[in-house]
């Protein structure tokens, strides 16, 4: 049995602790499964982004350990089990580690989605070769994204070769008129690649910030933690 009032309060906030820490990993694996269905971002792994698909997978993966964790650490509480809340110990401490490293490489990556995006399209479009003359499944990525984001081409409309006939270029339509369209235009001006890189750049940069301020709350699950152990006394098994 814990021992003292700060073990005893420990116990029951522990438990409290890692049901939100379990639904925090939850979360986290939704918004992994969420940036690869979502159609707008769905639509950036077909042209190829290789490190926003990795920090999808991360995200998926990070999710999964941190509901296990937190399963292990309510498990722990309950039946007072040193080896159990040494091992959830153990993994808190890896994981805000984890947490803030996964923050700073987001930042750092922040600054280059610009330039991995303008790679790819570079690699893709080009003046010889405009977007109806490319394969199938980048003309449909392509048109899912002008829709999603109402731009028309990546680094001007001229990317393609009749862009008059392309339904997704067409802004007549819309009620809102702005500089890029207006009484005077019938086609989405505003090119597609300055969007995709503010869009990317913000959801990257709020996403680090995010995982950095989270890892206080496993930094408190393992202060109660420690307090925990200490109170149970020196029996291993459950009491």
């Amino acid at each position: 049995m814990a021992d003292g009032c700060c073990a005893s309060c420990s116990k029951v906030l522990l438990f409290i602790f890692n049901t939100f820490f379990w639904l925090m990993g939850a979360g986290l694996l939704a918004v992994g499964i969420w940036s690869l269905v979502d159609p707008g971002l769905k639509n950036l792994t077909l042209l190829d982004l290789s490190y926003f698909n990795a920090v999808s997978y991360m995200c998926i993966a990070a999710g999964g350990v941190i509901m296990v964790v937190g399963f292990l650490g309510c498990c722990g509480a309950i039946t007072e089990n040193k080896c159990m809340l040494i091992t959830f110990a153990i993994c808190q401490f890896l994981i805000i580690g984890l947490m803030l490293s996964a923050g700073v490489v987001g930042l750092v990556y922040r600054n280059r989605v610009s330039e991995e995006l303008t790679s790819v399209v570079n690699d893709v479009v080009d003046s010889s070769t405009k977007i109806d003359q490319k394969p199938a499944y980048f003309l449909d990525a392509t048109v899912a994204l002008q829709e999603t984001f109402k731009c028309c081409g990546y680094d001007s409309y001229n990317n393609w070769q009749n862009p008059g006939n392309v339904r997704s270029c067409d802004c007549s339509g819309e009620t809102d008129k702005d500089e890029y369209c207006n009484d005077n235009n019938r086609r989405y001006y505003r090119p597609c690649l300055d969007l995709f890189d503010e869009y990317l750049s913000w959801g990257v940069q709020l996403a680090a910030i995010t995982v950095m301020a989270l890892s206080v709350l496993p930094l408190i699950g393992l202060c109660m933690t420690i307090c925990l152990i200490k109170g149970i006394g020196t029996d291993v098994g459950v009491v």
